[in-house]
């Protein structure tokens, strides 16, 4: 049974590793009928960062319960014991290392020049064969709350007519 849920934790602990990151064409469930403010502007700058993930603890609470599981194997007595401490706080070390390396990504930090004459900095997660939007181009930024996203923008128009049937009184 001891062996079932450890083998269990890990696997959990692994597939958690696996979870995708927001891309430019992937929006999560929540975006799903929410609107956002959109904003043009120009990529002045484009850089590669580092970002730290989030731990949650699940790795320290896995790597605990395999250190102590292995541990309950040495010795015998008050030294059983120790191993099994010994054991858990090794475990819950390597694990808590584990989860960061596997959460810890790459991202890309845009530096942007808005049509207003705004300048902001975005941080987003860089997803494998996705292109970093080059100096230069014209983007989208998308704000909702206080979530933010550069998109490129320059396949959309510059210029559209008002829509019909909307009447602004100044």
């Amino acid at each position: 049974m001891k062996k079932t849920l450890i083998a269990l934790s890990c696997t959990a602990l692994l597939l958690s590793a696996c979870a995708p990151k927001n891309s430019l064409n992937q929006y999560s469930y929540n975006d799903v009928g929410i609107s956002t403010i959109v904003d043009f502007g120009t990529v002045i700058t484009a850089r590669q960062v580092g970002i730290t993930g989030r731990n949650s603890g699940t790795g320290a609470l896995v790597g605990a319960g395999v250190g102590a599981g292995a541990g309950s194997y040495v010795g015998s007595g008050s030294g059983n014991i120790w191993a099994t401490l010994g054991g858990a706080v090794i475990g819950a070390a390597a694990g808590a290392a584990a989860e960061q390396a596997a959460a810890n990504s790459t991202g890309i930090e845009y530096t942007v020049t808005t049509e207003h004459g705004d300048t902001m900095t975005i941080v987003q997660n860089q997803v494998s064969g996705e292109p970093v939007i080059a100096s230069g181009s014209r983007v989208m930024v998308q704000t909702r709350g206080t979530y933010q996203r550069v998109i490129p923008a320059d396949n959309l128009p510059t210029q559209i007519k008002r829509p019909k049937g909307i009447k602004v009184i100044d």
